[in-house]
């Protein structure tokens, strides 16, 4: 007889099971977007159960020496461009998962399945993600071995690493970082140019962790001063955008509002604007082509606007910071109010030399991947002049597409 050596913790399960509840039920009000993503239905805890524990353990296992990754969005059967319907679905299992897992782009693909009249979880068909996808449905997001990201309505909601349960909030991330975005020496940074530069970072940062070959993206203000980090000669120098969106095609009001963003992409989602589509898909590219470039050994510096200063340089310390040098460590986690580390606890030499950049520009903000996924963000609090570090960061990247950015608009707006 068979037996389960480990199983999910049951108040785990039914506190996620809430949750979405409470999503879809919740009353909603002129500044609450929990509206636009309330027409998929209610997942019940059997369903979540067995979704969660065959995806967290297919996550773990090597496939023809490589482990898989994948993610599973529980949707209704639909016929559409960009869907691979199956003409006989296949039930949900580890066996199933991990061999259609190895078939997708983990980054751009889902697995889709559907819960049937008997109440048995069954796959029927593949599905490609679009820049402008708006996600509505319960989505399972697979980051590495062990390690998987529960969302539902477009919010990122739980994930579990490893054998620890967390809910997800990414308040930390958002007051650490969204300060720095409008110190670049301008007599005023409106509150949308702060959110679409936050926005900005949260693409860029996917990208490079999609590669996974790690990288360092260094964001600096307008100026020079960045370049007294940086050991000279550089290699790989430009400022090049590779295309700037053209933002021209929106009819736009000048220094919109977050309500204004906001009816910019309910119209970008419904396909209403197509410019707006374009003018989204344009961005996306560019931010995928900037992450890229982090693949390339050294770090990439650009401005807050996008705008790529040099990349593979290599980062010379100014005020060398011995291991010892105390920094706070935060998580987007729920209950997470920080902890005192030191630079020899944050990893190996690229995220201590990205520590050691940002403790020496205390206006840049430095951003590490690792090669197994895990991605960090670090500032300089100059308040106290101690580096702030937002470890395990890719809980709160936008894996959502735009329903990912109103989520992320409406954190924004509450921070403020």
């Amino acid at each position: 007889m068979n037996h389960s050596a480990f199983k999910l913790n049951q108040e785990f399960l039914a506190e996620i099971c809430e949750r979405i509840h409470s999503l879809k039920t919740r009353n909603t009000n002129g500044n609450n977007l929990t509206h636009l993503f309330a027409k998929s239905p209610l997942v019940l805890l059997e369903s979540l159960a067995k979704l969660i524990e065959t995806t967290y353990w297919a996550s773990q296992i090597i496939e023809e020496g490589q482990l898989v990754k994948f993610s599973v969005v529980m949707k209704g059967v639909e016929n559409a461009p960009d869907i691979f319907c199956f003409e006989s679905p296949i039930l949900l299992n580890l066996k199933n998962l991990i061999k259609l897992g190895a078939a997708l782009d983990s980054s751009f693909s889902d697995i889709c399945v559907y819960q049937d009249e008997n109440g048995a979880l069954r796959i029927w068909g593949l599905r490609i993600r679009t820049p402008n996808h708006l996600t509505t449905d319960l989505w399972i997001q697979v980051l590495g071995p062990g390690n998987i990201l529960v969302l539902c309505y477009g919010k990122s909601i739980a994930a579990l690493i490893g054998n620890q349960a967390v809910f997800v909030d990414p308040s930390n991330l958002i007051r650490t970082i969204l300060p720095k975005l409008s110190s670049d020496g301008k007599e005023q940074v409106f509150d949308s140019i702060k959110f679409f530069r936050f926005n900005t970072l949260l693409y860029i940062s996917q990208a490079m962790r999609a590669h996974q070959r790690g990288g360092t993206l260094l964001v600096v203000p307008e100026g020079n001063s960045w370049g007294k980090s940086i050991e000279k000669p550089i290699t790989y120098t430009g400022g090049s955008l590779f295309f700037e969106p053209e933002f021209s095609s929106i009819q736009a009001p000048p220094n919109p509002t977050a309500q204004d963003i906001f009816r910019l992409l309910q119209e970008t989602a419904t396909m209403k604007n197509p410019n707006l589509s374009k003018v989204r898909t344009q961005f996306i590219d560019q931010c995928n082509r900037i992450g890229r470039l982090t693949a390339i050994d050294g770090a990439l510096v650009m401005t807050y606007d996008r705008s790529i200063r040099c990349f593979g340089a290599k980062i010379q310390a100014q005020e060398p910071q011995a291991g010892s040098t105390r920094v706070q460590l935060y998580q987007p986690v729920e209950g997470d109010r920080g902890n005192t580390a030191t630079f020899a606890d944050l990893g190996g030499t690229r995220h201590y030399s990205a520590a050691q950049f940002a403790h020496d520009q205390p206006d840049a903000i430095a951003v590490v991947a690792s090669q197994d996924g895990n991605v960090t963000f670090f500032t300089k609090d100059v308040s106290n002049n101690k580096l702030q570090v937002i470890q395990r960061a890719e809980l709160s990247l936008m894996y959502e597409g735009i329903s990912g950015v109103m989520w992320s608009l409406s954190q924004y707006m509450a921070q403020e």
